[in-house]
């Protein structure tokens, strides 16, 4: 385990990334042999956090004498951390920007009797046939949803939606069952099989809607079959940019959360059609605003130039000779992401440890140092010491590869470019 303290500081990037690079592997972030919790698999989500690594980061934290009772997860994706958090019996506060992430996160974080849940599901699916084909959406909406379905599986979708908003369940039934028809919307469609970005596949041939439903309604009853039924830990999630939400009411003991990578995945776009469909958007294209990673959001060189850490304009400007647009990109990407370090910390009591998960990329042959760059902003804002593991990510169900203009690829003969995750462990 290497350790970097805060006489590293204005030290040499180059430097620093050497150091960085040299880290060692640890077995005890290596994944585990026990079997995940059937929980996390209730809703896809792209590089999705593994379960073990949170129960690592928790074990890292009482091998290091920190009692824990508070838990926030700044980019809790679909809850991961929140899940984990909560059967431990910790409070958990939790945000993202992303509306569909936060749904999945809430419902994770639900203990529902699996019966009276399958009882509104037999409900809704008593009344889908008499459902009117026009849902409950803009016209905006349809339009950009309608190519992605066959005629009869969007008459469907759109019977099963107007179904499920007839129920008239409580909150929480009502959340999981329009988490189940999110579920399902891609699936069901056109989208390309594991496509990492939207692209349509015509010869596709999906499942019949309602099918679809029971089974991921299966699922998620099976899994609240095997979690625990009773949590003494308190849980909030809440739709927001960590940037400039407001934070917990009490200060955390610990972060555990996994950063995006720069221009990665395009999480509006992945997630369009549950957005769509659940009214969170007419058009998924006004949920890139805010979010970080994304390849939409460029900030002026010019004007942010003094604001970026060390590491962070060297590599912007050797990406600015090879691609202005893609090198202005990244620039707002490490600019939002030195926010998040100074945002982590002031969440934080003094004593507390926050553990990042991130990877390094290339584009356009240049290396981008997220994890450097993220070791560098977290110094800078008094964290005191940093202690960095490598994992090695094996069999990855998200593509390892781009191929040369910078796209995700899913040909091995491609770039590799997430070989190794550091995980940074800040203490405050």
């Amino acid at each position: 385990m290497l350790t970097i303290d805060r006489s590293s500081v204005g030290c040499d990037p180059i430097e620093l990334y050497g150091r960085l690079r040299l880290a060692p592997r640890v077995d005890e972030w290596s994944e585990g042999k026990s079997t995940e919790a059937k929980i996390h698999r209730i809703h896809p989500y792209p590089a999705k956090f593994p379960a073990f690594l949170v129960a690592a980061a928790f074990d890292y934290a009482k091998a290091e004498g920190l009692d824990v009772s508070k838990v926030a997860d700044v980019f809790c994706g679909c809850g991961t951390v929140g899940y984990e958090a909560a059967v431990r019996n910790f409070d958990f506060w939790g945000c993202d920007i992303n509306p569909v992430a936060t749904m999945i996160a809430r419902v994770k974080g639900l203990r529902l009797d699996p019966d009276c849940f399958g009882r509104h599901v037999d409900t809704v699916i008593d009344r889908f046939p008499e459902m009117s084909i026009t849902p409950a959406i803009s016209e905006d909406a349809v339009r950009r949803l309608a190519p992605w379905y066959s005629e009869n599986q969007f008459n469907d979708l759109a019977r099963l939606a107007n179904a499920i908003k007839l129920e008239g369940a409580t909150d929480d039934f009502q959340m999981a069952l329009e988490c189940a028809f999110s579920a399902i919307v891609k699936p069901t469609s056109f989208w390309k099989s594991r496509s990492t970005k939207p692209a349509r596949d015509p010869e596709r041939t999906p499942p019949l809607v309602l099918h679809a439903f029971q089974r991921q309604c299966k699922l998620m009853s099976e899994a609240w079959s095997q979690v625990k039924t009773r949590c003494e830990g308190n849980s909030k999630v809440i739709q927001g940019n960590i940037t400039v939400v407001n934070g917990p009411p009490q200060p955390v003991d610990m972060i555990v959360t996994s950063p995006p990578y720069v221009t990665s995945y395009e999480y509006a776009d992945l997630h369009q059609l549950s957005a769509l469909w659940l009214g969170f958007a007419d058009d998924h294209r006004i949920m890139r605003a805010g979010i970080i990673g994304t390849g939409h959001r460029r900030t002026n060189l010019g004007r942010s130039l003094r604001d970026m850490n060390r590491v962070a304009s060297r590599v912007v400007f050797s990406l600015f000779e090879k691609n202005k647009a893609l090198a202005e990109a990244v620039a707002t990407y490490f600019l939002d992401m030195q926010i998040v370090a100074k945002r982590c910390h002031d969440f934080m009591r003094p004593g507390g440890i926050a553990v990042f998960v991130i990877g390094n990329t290339k584009l356009h042959g240049v290396a981008i140092d997220n994890a450097n760059h993220l070791v560098e902003s977290l110094l800078n804002v008094e964290f005191q010491k940093i202690r960095v593991v490598k994992r090695s990510i094996m069999n990855k169900a998200n593509t390892p590869f781009r191929s040369a203009d910078g796209k995700l690829s899913g040909s091995p003969n491609a770039m590799h470019v997430y070989g190794d995750e550091y995980i940074l462990m800040a203490h405050r």
